[in-house]
């Protein structure tokens, strides 16, 4: 999911609206590294200047959803290539428009080889950026894991986003993509 801001007269920004009307979209992890290109990107500019130029951003393509190709960033090191699902408009609090929370099912991941670490996506070697409100945000620069106690064994290879050992231990057998769903 991502969310964009309207502006003042309840205009959505290009982002949301071209998940809406194309039923796809690409998101890209924002991180320390890029944190200049993501506050660039927040812009609310004019239709069909493309963000991505105004950034100083490479585009990627996937190649998972049918059709028009999506673009994600090629700098950022963790890409989702996303179904349109649904979008949740909350009502904003004049003078600032109202927020588009924009929600897809992700049928492809993208994760660059150097922020592995042990077959798992390390965490760390991406320095996620979160807005923490006001013009404030934050660098992830510490882990730290806490497994659920009580859970079964494929409930947590599910959380894990292990769908290929969940299934498994669950006794599914598929061979269709669909029901495997993104392995990590």
């Amino acid at each position: 999911m991502f969310s964009a801001n309207q502006n003042p007269h309840q205009q959505q920004k290009d982002t949301a609206r071209n998940a809406e009307q194309t039923g796809k979209f690409c998101w890209s992890l924002a991180t320390w590294e890029l944190r200049d290109a993501v506050n660039a990107s927040a812009q609310f500019l004019p239709p069909g200047e493309d963000e991505f130029v105004r950034a100083g951003l490479e585009k990627q393509f996937g190649s998972a959803l049918e059709g028009e190709p999506v673009p994600f960033v090629a700098q950022s090191p963790v890409n989702f290539e996303c179904k349109y699902h649904s979008t949740i408009r909350l009502p904003g609090n004049p003078p600032m428009g109202s927020v588009d929370i924009v929600i897809g099912q992700v049928v492809a991941v993208h994760i660059d080889d150097r922020v592995i670490t042990d077959g798992r996506l390390d965490i760390q070697k991406t320095q996620p950026i979160a807005r923490c409100g006001y013009y404030d945000y934050t660098v992830v620069r510490d882990t730290f894991e806490m497994v659920i106690p009580g859970m079964d064994e494929a409930t947590l290879a599910g959380l894990e986003g292990s769908m290929k050992r969940s299934n498994k231990l669950i006794g599914i057998e598929s061979g269709r993509p669909e029901e495997r769903g993104p392995e990590l």
